[in-house]
């Protein structure tokens, strides 16, 4: 999230975060392969004492501070990057990918996946692909991809335009996020989750910021958690919040060994895309019960506005 595109996506999102509405069950079927028309949000790590870390935005030279937190902790993770960081800094590329983290798309320029990409579906293409040309040479060919669409925005048509590609059909996506989104404090002024970009911009310390997701973890008892590797209190918050986690006895994995995303993997050989249905519950992957689409054509989830306030320290 950035700035006042950032901002503009959270207040659409918070208008749009309501009462938990289930599908209809005669929904026509959602394939189940290759991008996805909806953003998927189940990881399957909630309440199995599990973590997926997951950086957005790098590389850049701040980025050496998460990997040395990572490194001493002995924590592999999952960074989004962004082609045009990456381009900047090769060095701390080489570096995540030396380490064992698995390196993930987030597009080569960070823009706002709206209709125009559809429009121009060269553009979109160009812009995953972009990104792939920087990480894909670092990790091993048979390496599972993973997408996340900056700012969460999303649109259906863009699954259909990507999966044509027949590199780009291989990305499983756009992946969502289960803590990190917002942040929330209760009556007494706790934070009770935090968002490491809105942290920094109320100036509150690491260990602050630490506390807010460290309390969403417990809650759910695992999940893909969201950060980013660019801003100077980076590697002191994932240590902060690593650190008790582990006391705790919490597995850290990379996305690629999440067994929930599994499905809608590329089949390898030439066969039908799997079909799921939803059932009378709800949408398949749907994690957040709290989440209503906004829009049916663009699926924009940002976190609802944050809260003001200053927690105790």
């Amino acid at each position: 999230m950035r700035g006042s595109q950032a901002a503009a996506l959270t207040l659409a999102a918070g208008l749009a975060w309501g009462t938990a509405q289930a599908e209809d069950a005669t929904q026509k079927p959602v394939q189940m392969a290759w991008f996805q028309q909806h953003t998927i949000f189940h990881s399957g790590l909630i309440g199995a004492h599990t973590i997926a870390l997951t950086f957005d935005d790098g590389p850049n030279a701040r980025t050496r501070g998460v990997l040395a937190a990572l490194r001493k902790a002995n924590v592999k993770a999952t960074f989004f990057i962004v082609g045009k960081m990456a381009k900047a800094h090769p060095d701390v590329l080489r570096e995540i990918a030396g380490d064992g983290h698995l390196l993930a798309n987030h597009s080569a320029t960070h823009p706002f996946l709206g209709s125009g990409y559809d429009a121009q579906p060269e553009r979109l293409i160009a812009e995953i692909k972009s990104a792939n040309s920087e990480i894909a040479p670092l990790q091993p060919a048979d390496t599972q991809l993973f997408f996340r669409a900056p700012y969460g925005a999303w649109r259906f048509a863009h699954a259909e335009i990507l999966n044509a590609d027949p590199v780009l059909k291989r990305y499983v996506g756009p992946i969502y996020w289960d803590i990190g989104g917002d942040t929330r404090m209760d009556a007494q002024g706790y934070v009770m989750s935090a968002a490491d970009w809105n942290c920094w911009r109320r100036h509150w310390p690491a260990q602050t910021c630490a506390k807010g997701y460290l309390r969403e973890i417990r809650r759910r008892n695992g999940g893909i958690v969201l950060m980013h590797c660019i801003h100077p209190e980076s590697g002191d918050l994932v240590a902060a919040v690593m650190t008790p986690l582990l006391q705790e006895g919490y597995r850290f994995v990379r996305l690629d060994q999440d067994p929930a995303y599994d499905r809608y993997k590329t089949p390898t050989e030439p066969q039908a895309p799997v079909v799921a249905v939803a059932d009378a519950g709800g949408m398949t992957g749907l994690a957040k019960p709290g989440w209503r689409r906004p829009d049916r054509a663009l699926t924009r989830l940002g976190p609802p506005c944050c809260r003001g306030g200053q927690p105790p320290l």
